[in-house]
């Protein structure tokens, strides 16, 4: 993976984090459209602080291997 695609990897589980934790209401209307692929309501009503930290904490792992990828 590039470090370039870390990056951006990491900005958006970082945004998607944020979405989650702070405007649910975003995140509920994705969810409207993925629905029946990916996610489930309950994940969505019952789980949002765990799902806000996990994608907070995947892109602090993304953004951290891609910067450290640029400086070397």
């Amino acid at each position: 993976m590039t470090p370039a695609l870390k990056l951006i990897v990491g900005l958006f589980s970082g945004l998607l984090g944020l979405g989650y934790l702070y405007r649910p209401d975003l995140i509920e209307r994705m969810n409207g459209v993925l629905r029946d692929y990916v996610l489930n309501d309950a994940y969505i009503a019952l789980e949002r602080k765990k799902w806000g930290m996990f994608f907070l904490l995947v892109s602090f792992l993304f953004l951290y291997m891609g910067w450290a990828a640029l400086q070397r």
